[in-house]
């Protein structure tokens, strides 16, 4: 399986909690019931940006999707469907489109896994990453796979406040398309927002993260959200 991972804006014309209701009720019926969808989407979640997020004002986005698909073969079927058509154009009503960022990924590699029922209200990060500008594409998905990942797994000071990790690394064959800059996507959860600041503020946890970081990130050009626990809408996986 692949997965579709994209950061979305809301149409300039919605309020935030007219998109967030519009997100989560009539689009999600209607994805959910496309002919076009049901025949190609394996699973479908939306993940909403807590409204404390909105504080920030350095990101224009107001969530994320993930879906998977079998291939990158069914994508294009969906996409080229004439059934299609109709969540096309339910998309443009409730998108900013073009500020749509997304990547395809391989997928997810669990670095903790977790336990597999997580209670709620919880915080997720929903993470796009891009490599430190000169560093080899190679050299960083196997850096962020073996060194970033381990150490976050593995040091008590910055594993005690996660609940999950896992990375989507980028597909080969996406890196066709030369208009995306992400290298891939972070998925964290924590038991709260504190949590997740706490980590990032914790000398003991800061200290380590940011040493290993600056190795093969480009820190200054991360995508990210504080998102509410994942809203599954349909899984035929």
């Amino acid at each position: 399986m692949i997965k579709r991972i994209a950061f979305v804006c809301r149409n300039p014309s919605l309020s935030v909690d007219e998109f967030h209701a519009r997100w989560r009720g009539p689009h999600a019926e209607l994805f959910a019931k496309n002919a076009a969808v049901q025949d190609h989407v394996l699973r479908y979640e939306q993940n909403h940006r807590k409204p404390r997020d909105y504080d920030r004002t350095d990101t224009p986005y107001d969530g994320a999707v993930i879906q998977w698909f079998e291939s990158m073969d069914a994508v294009r079927k969906m996409r080229s469907d004439s059934r299609w058509d109709e969540v096309r154009n339910d998309v443009a009503t409730l998108l900013d489109v073009d500020k749509t960022l997304e990547c395809f990924t391989g997928n997810e590699q669990i670095v903790i896994a977790g336990p597999d029922v997580r209670e709620e209200p919880l915080t997720k990060l929903v993470c796009g990453v891009r490599k430190k500008p000169g560093m080899d594409r190679d050299a960083f998905h196997k850096y962020w796979w073996e060194v970033h990942g381990p150490l976050n797994r593995d040091t008590p000071a910055v594993r005690k406040y996660f609940i999950r990790y896992e990375q989507n690394h980028r597909l080969p064959e996406d890196y066709e398309r030369t208009d995306v800059t992400l290298e891939g996507v972070t998925c964290e959860w924590f038991p709260s927002t504190r949590d997740f600041f706490a980590m990032a503020t914790d000398p003991d946890s800061r200290d380590v993260i940011r040493a290993v970081e600056e190795n093969f990130l480009d820190t200054e050009n991360l995508t990210w959200l504080l998102c509410d626990a994942e809203e599954v809408i349909f899984d035929r996986r």
